[in-house]
């Protein structure tokens, strides 16, 4: 017998909470249902005790939400009760707190709620955007399709995520090595070099005397250095906080070379990707605008997002409020203008996602061809201004003689 930890009301409203031992959550809401009481919420002891180091390491990765999202569809696609596949999915689940909840939702399933309400008491595993296409879904009794599509898009979502992810690796270990050599070079060796013109009365040059400044900051002052990049990087989190702040910066993002491009296309083959799987389960193009207004993360994209909403409110096309949105490229506002046209707006926006995912994958080739050229120039420059730095000084000495 086990521990369960329930939230119910009884028929005048009054709200109950309490303990029920039973053999699982299934059989604790049986009991509370006998006792005459409406059940909100029953959850296992243990979830509710688990400490902050197991919520840390139980957290439910996007493959697993992927996974049960194309468990899921395929075992309703085959005819079982959606219960029924909620609980063949939580007999094979071996993590404990996805294992808890998928407990959590049989039982909810089984005490009459909806999946998407069920869902929705998980919104750290659920987005909203899962829960709103699965209301979509059930509401129009195409729960297993728009599963298969949703499952589809996010193994899409999942490869392209990692395709970035691994792109940006090479960058991020290279500039982390300069970044190392460089400290490592100011506090060991160049002290070592230069502490031998520091004993000379010779006028050192300019070059010179900027790397003993340098090495002097870093072997005497680091404290200090560390103390104003900690400042900095608090200040400008601050800012970016603020609303002007974060519509600056995202600005900024946008317009670096190169990167630039590459945030641009990642967030348009999002906005095509969400915008195709609202529309495909058939939920109003005003709220779908709404939803994706909600995930975009940059504030340039969202600020755009939301003067459309505003023209289609006011009866307006979504195709012309695009096309007149600088920050959209004009293809998306035209091809969706087939789609509304065609009645196929669902598919554009797809085929939309599948093209800026390509120019994203293109772009982060050339990031990788192009950063190696870059790294060079700076490691030219670098080498050079340290040979400059130290030679001129012994030129300087011997033809003083």
């Amino acid at each position: 017998m086990a521990s369960f930890l329930y939230k119910a009301k009884d028929l005048n409203g009054q709200l109950h909470q309490g303990e029920v031992q039973s053999a699982d959550a299934h059989a604790a809401v049986i009991i509370l249902r006998k006792k005459g009481l409406v059940v909100i919420n029953v959850s296992p002891k243990s979830i509710l005790e688990l400490r902050f180091f197991d919520r840390f390491f139980d957290r439910v990765s996007f493959s697993k939400l992927v996974n049960f999202t194309r468990q899921l569809a395929t075992m309703i696609s085959a005819g079982l009760v959606l219960s029924e596949a909620i609980d063949i999915l939580v007999e094979q689940e071996e993590q404990k707190y996805f294992h808890s909840c998928l407990v959590q939702l049989s039982a909810d399933l089984k005490g009459g709620l909806s999946l998407a309400a069920s869902l929705s008491k998980y919104p750290n595993i659920f987005p909203g955007i899962y829960i709103n296409l699965v209301k979509a879904g059930e509401a129009s009794g195409k729960l297993d399709a728009v599963l298969l599509k949703m499952a589809d898009n996010l193994e899409k979502e999942k490869e392209f995520k990692a395709k970035v992810k691994g792109a940006m690796i090479y960058p991020a270990v290279v500039i982390t090595m300069m970044g190392a050599v460089v400290v490592i070079m100011m506090i060991f060796v160049i002290p070592k070099l230069v502490s031998l013109y520091k004993e000379t009365t010779l006028e050192l040059p300019l070059p010179t005397k900027i790397l003993i400044f340098i090495s002097d900051v870093f072997v005497n002052f680091w404290w200090l250095l560390v103390l104003f990049i900690a400042v900095a990087l608090v200040l400008i989190k601050r800012w970016i906080k603020t609303p002007q702040g974060k519509l600056y910066f995202d600005k900024i993002l946008l317009k670096m070379p190169i990167a630039g491009k590459i945030i641009t296309n990642v967030t348009l083959t999002n906005f095509n990707r969400t915008m195709g799987l609202l529309v495909a389960a058939g939920i109003p193009i005003l709220t779908a605008i709404e939803i994706v207004q909600d995930l975009t993360g940059n504030d340039v994209f969202k600020k755009a997002l939301k003067s459309s909403y505003s023209g289609v409110e006011k009866g307006l096309e979504f195709s012309a409020q695009l096309i007149s949105l600088p920050v959209f490229p004009t293809i998306i506002g035209q091809m969706v203008k087939v789609g509304e046209e065609t009645g196929k707006v669902d598919e554009i926006f797809f085929k939309l996602s599948d093209y800026f995912e390509a120019e994203s994958d293109q772009l982060i080739r050339n990031l990788t061809v192009a950063i190696e050229p870059i790294i060079l120039i700076v490691l030219g420059i670098g080498v050079g201004f340290l040979v400059i730095s130290i030679i001129l000084p012994i030129y300087k000495l011997t033809t003083s003689f």
